[in-house]
């Protein structure tokens, strides 16, 4: 038990205090988050590894055209982070913010 705590304290710091957005001049504030769940078969099999995604935040404040840039392994993490990001909101905006990217860290945090 003490093992998966610490597999999902480390993707809530991943997702919360990855790499500076691209946006970071515009200093849209994220409001609301939700880290993406360690995906079971992974955690059985011990697998690591991380998601970089890019979005625009819509003017409400949504998340809109999330792709994934990158994914490391393919096919393991992507679902999760895709799920977490619906739940994401930032502060309300004049404008649309394009290009924010975002790095999600999978680890076992040992």
């Amino acid at each position: 038990m003490k093992k998966y705590l610490g597999v999902f304290a480390a993707v809530a710091v991943a997702a919360g205090l990855s790499a500076a957005p691209a946006f970071a001049a515009n200093d849209r504030e994220l409001v609301e988050r939700e880290a993406p769940d360690y995906p079971r078969a992974a955690q059985r099999r011990e697998i690591e590894g991380h998601v970089v995604v890019r979005y625009n935040v819509t003017p409400d404040g949504a998340i809109d055209g999330v792709e994934v840039v990158e994914a490391s392994p393919a096919g393991v993490f992507e679902r999760s982070v895709m799920r977490a990001l619906e739940g994401w909101r930032y502060a309300a905006s004049a404008e649309t913010t394009e290009g924010v990217e975002r790095r999600f860290d999978f680890n076992f945090g040992e």
